[in-house]
């Protein structure tokens, strides 16, 4: 029964969801090779903008320490928008410390994905929903609940808010991929091994509050505004150029240009953190094109024994083995440390990184809100290229095509790759 509801679920998400394009990654623009990164993203639109070199938290109990800090000295707004949010013993003291903010006057704003309720990490064990927020003066919004009503239009339940966006006061402001639920923060020593980044830059909160506003106006009937969220004219020097790209509503960003204009720019190497590496045939295209090329391409990504996901990465193996000239894994299997790597991460020719929310997969590419930034500078991708070689020694192993296949043929399953090509 349950590959047959599995079936049905993949057969309507390829109905729901034909009309994601991913031809970009095949287009004449980014895979012209007269052209350099910067001549495709002007031709794509995007601006060249300055940040501030970020602090970086590769621990869920030191973003947790950091964001209790940062909660604590806000005086006027905070705005948080999560893909899961939950609550959990460790994680108690956060929430309570948001709603001792909003009772004291300060103006708390929370978006959580509507799975949020469904969450399916090892956190269901513990998960609180955290509507409790709202009887405490959080204003609180549910991203596209599974609701009666939204199955009449069951395409807008596909749309999910997979971003993690923080912004304290227009003064600080932090992308990345840790959630607000147990298995992301509150986990204590078994938190996922993930990646956060906290930027001091008003100009880079003011992108981030419109996108914020943007969101929460397009789906409550609470309307905000924009002008009530001042941002600091101060922070840290702006010295690192950057791309930032905000896919979601009211916008034209796409995901899939970011990475097709990276990947068809390449010419020496590409360092890959994607997590659920769901590939369809354009994006491997590219990669096929870009090994062709002599780039040097090396993935690491975890399969997890314990969670349905791991028959769906067994499954791609043999298709995604090859496309790289090193592939790793890291086996998490149920209250064995290491623990989940959920970091999303690319770095291009060591200079290029790319951080953010966004994995390097098709329901990336267009079936989720996402945001993400591209880092042009050596500096700051040699320290991420070290740490991608850390990750990779943290147990992982090499893995051949015949290895792949193995895997496959012992654990794979094509009904739960659908559902995680669609749903992962």
């Amino acid at each position: 029964m349950k590959r047959v509801l599995l079936s049905l679920f993949s057969i309507l998400m390829l109905a729901l969801t034909s009309c994601v394009s991913t031809d970009v990654y095949l287009s004449p623009l980014t895979m012209d090779d007269s052209l350099s990164v910067e001549e495709k993203f002007e031709a794509l639109g995007k601006e060249r903008i300055l940040v501030d070199e970020p602090d970086v938290f590769f621990s869920g109990q030191q973003w947790l320490d950091k964001l209790m800090e940062l909660t604590e000295e806000s005086e006027d707004y905070i705005l948080i928008s999560t893909f899961l949010g939950s609550s959990s013993e460790l994680l108690e003291p956060f929430y309570e410390l948001l709603c001792q903010k909003a009772e004291s006057g300060v103006d708390v704003y929370l978006i959580m994905d509507g799975s949020s309720s469904y969450d399916m990490t090892e956190s269901k064990e513990y998960l609180t929903p955290l509507y409790f927020l709202r009887d405490r003066g959080v204003h609180l919004l549910e991203y596209s609940p599974y609701t009666v009503t939204h199955l009449i239009s069951p395409a807008t339940l596909m749309i999910r808010e997979h971003r993690k966006l923080f912004i304290f006061d227009g003064k600080c402001c932090a992308i990345g991929g840790m959630n607000l639920n147990y298995i992301s923060l509150g986990a204590g020593d078994m938190d996922q091994r993930d990646s956060m980044y906290l930027f001091r830059s008003g100009s880079l909160c003011s992108s981030f509050i419109d996108e914020f506003v943007s969101i929460w106006n397009g789906v409550s009937v609470e309307k905000i505004d924009r002008d009530d969220f001042v941002t600091s004219d101060g922070g840290d020097e702006a010295m690192l150029p950057a791309y930032l790209f905000n896919q979601g509503p009211g916008g034209d960003d796409s995901m899939a240009e970011l990475y097709s204009v990276l990947i068809n720019s390449a010419k020496e190497e590409i360092l890959f953190l994607p997590y659920l590496p769901a590939l369809d045939e354009n994006m491997m295209a590219s990669l096929v094109r870009a090994k062709e090329r002599g780039v040097k391409i090396t993935m690491l990504i975890p399969i997890e024994l314990f969670r349905y996901s791991g028959e769906g990465i067994a499954y791609i193996l043999p298709d995604i083995v090859p496309l790289c000239h090193e592939f790793y894994l890291c086996y998490i299997d149920k209250g064995v440390k290491p623990t989940n790597l959920h970091e999303k991460l690319m770095v291009v020719d060591g200079r290029y990184s790319v951080i953010g929310s966004t994995n390097f997969n098709y329901r990336s590419m267009g079936l989720s809100n996402e945001i993400a930034m591209v880092i042009d500078s050596p500096a700051f991708a040699a320290m991420e290229r070290s740490h991608f070689y850390d990750r990779i020694s943290e147990g992982s192993i090499l893995v051949d095509e015949k290895m792949a296949k193995e895997m496959k043929d012992d654990m794979g399953s094509f009904f739960i790759y659908l559902f995680m090509y669609y749903g992962g």
